[in-house]
């Protein structure tokens, strides 16, 4: 089984959440006024890298997979004003520093220790410019859809999402997808099934892919931040900054460095 975020997917089925490429740009943009650089952990192949540098802001990507990065410098070839650094989000160093640092799309989520996520936070904190921001998208835990998968579905296979189009095969694509919730560990574990099919609808092939995500919950993630040395500045449920409701989907907070 292979990791959901690997290039070859990533690029097809990632999307991201409604508005966090808009969202984070306009976060870098505002650093980029200041002639600030930013720098994005988890960065994939440049989903959101890539857009904040063709707005002329510099910026930095980092991820652990080199063959992720790979992929970016392909994207990004003749690109000025991106760099990227293979690294671990949860213990990197990089001679520079920053006004803004962001984590889209529940990436911080991939830290299942608090000791690995405080250690993320503490660098990311030692490497902003003083009073500069973070900003970090998480998901936020529904209740009803852990009980569904501890009770009803669990053990069972559902359909994860629409049909989509994969350009580089020219086939349909259909997902499927199964989860167990680990809760005594705030885990959850997914497993997805990608099949593409012919004309006729019959499978032509398959792909495994896992997923595995800390479950963190919005004062648990306020306490974080606070345990690490920084001011939340806004929390938004969607990264639309839309008011934070029980029916939110995501946790999206901007905190500040301290000064």
């Amino acid at each position: 089984m292979r990791s959901f975020y690997d290039p070859e997917a990533y690029d097809v089925q990632v999307q991201g959440v409604p508005g966090d490429v808009e969202f984070f740009v306009d976060l870098a943009k505002e650093a980029g006024r200041k002639d600030l650089p930013v720098l994005e952990l988890a960065c994939g192949t440049g989903r959101v890298t890539i857009p904040i540098a063709r707005h002329g802001v510099r910026v930095v990507g980092l991820d652990a997979s080199e063959a992720m990065l790979a992929r970016a410098r392909e994207k990004s070839a003749g690109m000025g004003t991106v760099r990227w650094v293979q690294g671990n989000m949860a213990s990197f160093r990089i001679e520079e520093r920053f006004g803004l640092i962001y984590i889209p799309f529940r990436s911080f989520q991939h830290l299942l220790t608090v000791g690995d996520q405080l250690s993320c936070l503490t660098c990311v904190r030692e490497h902003l410019v003083p009073g500069g921001r973070f900003a970090v998208d998480i998901f936020n835990p529904s209740i009803t859809m852990i009980a569904e998968w501890l009770g009803p579905r669990r053990g069972s296979v559902a359909k994860r999402r629409d049909d989509f189009y994969n350009p580089r095969t020219e086939r349909m694509v259909k997902g499927w997808e199964t989860h167990t919730y680990r809760l005594a560990d705030q885990i959850v574990e997914s497993a997805f099934i990608d099949e593409e099919v012919g004309e006729d609808g019959t499978a032509l092939s398959r792909a495994y892919r896992d997923l595995v995500l800390r479950i963190i919950y919005r004062f648990e993630m306020e306490h974080l931040l606070a345990r690490a040395g920084f001011e939340i500045e806004a929390l938004y449920g969607d990264c639309e900054r839309s008011e934070l409701t029980d029916a939110s989907p995501e946790l999206v907070f901007v905190a500040r460095g301290p000064d």
